[in-house]
């Protein structure tokens, strides 16, 4: 496989870490926030907020630059915000029965890139075992922001769909 070939899908990555820029700015506006301690039980003050998505868009750009040398670091933001994207915005969509906010971005920039980033990956070669590390990574990440966020609460009040959503995954770790 020539090296032209096996970077061909590497372009994804900069999608996904400039997607989560967008994604961070989109939540910001529409007030995830609020709507996160409402549904999900999540206290996510202003300064948390806007340092794990400085984080998370400054690891996306570092591991973009990786590239496929690394994929396992590589694909671990695309893992975590396709994780993000169906657990904490479109599963919330559909069991609200209305927007959330973020959901926009998920929809039409985390779903399709970070999907398409294993793809791309897949189709230039990166081994199967890499694939499945970065996704336990990521979803490894998304799991322990949420798990971090609660215990560093508090909470006001917790809905139900924040138990339907956390429970499985708070119970794991029991």
């Amino acid at each position: 496989m020539t090296e032209s070939r096996r970077a061909a899908g590497e372009w994804t990555l900069w999608v996904v870490a400039i997607s989560s820029a967008l994604h961070a700015w989109e939540e910001y506006a529409t007030g995830w926030q609020a709507w996160a301690v409402d549904s999900l039980g999540l206290a996510m003050p202003t300064g948390r907020f806007a340092l794990m998505n400085v984080v998370l868009v400054a690891a996306g750009l570092a591991f973009a630059a990786v590239g496929w040398r690394r994929t396992a670091a590589a694909l671990v933001i695309p893992a975590a915000t396709l994780v993000n994207a169906l657990f904490l915005h479109l599963l919330p969509t559909v069991l609200e029965g209305r927007i959330v906010p973020g959901f926009w971005t998920a929809l039409l920039l985390y779903l399709p890139f970070s999907t398409w980033a294993f793809v791309a990956a897949w189709r230039d070669g990166v081994p199967r075992r890499n694939l499945a590390f970065a996704f336990l990574g990521g979803s490894a990440m998304m799991t322990t922001v949420i798990l971090v966020s609660r215990a560093l609460g508090p909470v006001a009040r917790s809905a139900a769909l924040g138990a339907l959503l956390l429970f499985p995954v708070y119970s794991a770790f029991q």
